[in-house]
């Protein structure tokens, strides 16, 4: 009967270590899977040189020798982005459109199958993805992608990102900047993202 009683008493206490073991394993995959996510965002989000180069475009933007009277802020407007290119610079000014391209060639600034570069230039706010009255609402166009100009990659960065609630940043920005990078190493491809406020003169807050 003693014998009895061991036995049971064993097979208690290997339960319920079983149920400790696998409890706690749940535990560390539950906090574990969304840290590794959170890091791997780190690594493609916003990362230093993502910013760095990003700002760089910026610059180009923002010289003189591109224009937001027009098509881009005509696009802005109807569509909720202007996808940028080194043609959009003044034709006449030779030195800035060799720049561009040397820069966007320097950076590996990614590429779709028509060849354009991965650049968008959007207002401050973005708007909330959920609202598709909101005449900002950047996110509820990709989201959508409706014309397929968006990569998958692309679409979980924008929805990642806040909505930046006020029309223009305390700089006093309109615009921003969003811009997909593409690299190669060791053969292998990888994707990363960047956002910068964009100040233009003369402009007017969406």
């Amino acid at each position: 009967m003693l014998k009895l009683n061991n036995k049971g008493f064993v097979l208690v206490e290997t339960l319920i270590s079983a149920v400790f073991i696998m409890s706690l394993f749940s535990i560390i995959y539950v906090n574990f899977y969304p840290i590794m996510a959170e890091y791997e965002k780190r690594e493609a989000y916003d990362d230093v040189d993502s910013k760095y180069a990003t700002y760089w475009i910026k610059k180009v933007i923002q010289s003189g020798s591109v224009s937001f009277d027009g098509t881009i802020s005509t696009d802005i407007a109807n569509n909720k982005y202007h996808k940028f290119q080194c043609a959009d610079i003044d034709p006449t000014d030779v030195t800035a459109l060799n720049y561009c391209n040397e820069l966007f060639s320097e950076f590996e600034v990614a590429k779709d199958d028509a060849g354009k570069l991965n650049i968008y230039i959007t207002s401050y706010k973005i708007g909330n993805r959920n609202d598709m009255n909101d005449k900002n609402n950047f996110k509820g166009v990709v989201e959508e992608n409706t014309g397929g100009d968006f990569t998958s990659g692309f679409q979980d960065y924008v929805s990642y990102l806040p909505t930046y609630s006020k029309v223009s940043s305390l700089n006093g920005a309109c615009y921003r900047v969003l811009v997909e990078f593409h690299h190669t190493k060791n053969d292998n491809d990888y994707w990363t993202y960047s956002t910068l406020e964009l100040i233009k003169g003369n402009e007017r807050c969406w």
